[in-house]
């Protein structure tokens, strides 16, 4: 009894299996699946990779700060002039390391002394100025010890009113023959940097005089735009000739070349007119001869 009601469940069991079956695909004939919903994003925990990724250049300008101290070093002296002690004046000291370099400007007092404590030691450069007319060309360069006092006395010259520079073609010039003298007039002054310059003199009377030459062209003359003065003379010996020009009542001496024996000399030079396109011509425009 109990075994024929197990087999008649089973059978009832599959009925109901089978007749679940047919409904699902009775129709379309196709099996509809539940729409799961959403996807949820996925994460990662591995690094991007930039470094093919070209950055835009930004502009600037590297710059290195060599200081001077604190330290145990000092530096002081006394700077002096033609007329004595110059009070006033600058002192530019530089810490020099490699191409950079750390700077301080010390004034001097009334006697002329100036003094720069607690600085660090290594190598050292040193000049001096006061504007508009004196000044230190060649700066004092020296090594400094950690903990060392240095004395540094240093000696400014004056670089004021007018200098003279002289060049003569043909060069050098030839006994007999005609050649152009030219002398460039400038105005020396220090600016505030203590660089001394020479700026051309225009428009200045120049008065030329001395002896080995023969005079061919108008005496006194003025100096043209460029500051430049010349004359067209004639070597009358051979050897070392003495010329000198007068600018504002100042004399200043003109070094040119001893004449040349005819015998060797060069052809004849330009002419007065055509004289300057000549290369022995002294140089035009400002000038400076301060050293670092």
């Amino acid at each position: 009894m109990r075994g024929a009601l197990f087999v008649g469940t089973r059978r009832t069991l599959l009925v109901m299996t089978v007749l679940l079956v047919l409904s699902a695909c009775s129709g379309s004939g196709v099996i509809k699946i539940k729409d799961p919903g959403p996807v949820p994003d996925l994460t990662t925990t591995t690094a991007i990779d930039f470094s093919a990724i070209g950055l835009k250049g930004v502009s600037s300008r590297t710059t290195t700060s060599v200081p001077l101290g604190p330290g145990g070093a000092t530096l002081r002296g006394t700077v002096t002039g033609p007329d004595g002690a110059v009070e006033g004046a600058t002192v530019h000291v530089e810490r020099l390391v490699g191409p950079t370099a750390g700077a301080a400007d010390v004034a001097t007092a009334a006697d002329g002394t100036w003094t720069l404590p607690a600085i660090l030691g290594g190598r050292y450069r040193v000049r001096t100025w006061k504007a508009p007319e004196l000044a230190l060309t060649k700066p004092e360069i020296f090594f400094l010890e950690a903990r060392e006092t240095k004395k540094l006395d240093l000696r400014v010259d004056r670089y004021s009113g007018g200098s003279v520079t002289a060049s003569i073609a043909p060069d050098p010039p030839v006994v007999g023959q005609p050649a152009n003298l030219f002398v460039l007039v400038s105005a020396r002054t220090v600016d505030l940097g203590g660089v001394v310059r020479g700026t051309p003199a225009a428009g200045v009377t120049v008065d030329l005089s001395g002896t080995g030459f023969q005079l061919e062209s108008p005496n006194p003359t003025t100096t043209d735009s460029n500051g430049v003065a010349q004359w067209r003379v004639r070597c009358t010996t051979v050897g070392a000739t003495s010329l000198s020009v007068t600018v504002t009542g100042t004399s200043f001496p003109v070094t040119v070349p001893a004449c040349a024996d005819s015998s060797a000399g060069p052809s004849e030079p330009p002419t007065t007119a055509d004289a300057t396109t000549t290369t022995s011509r002294p140089t035009r425009g400002s000038t400076s001869t301060t050293r670092r």
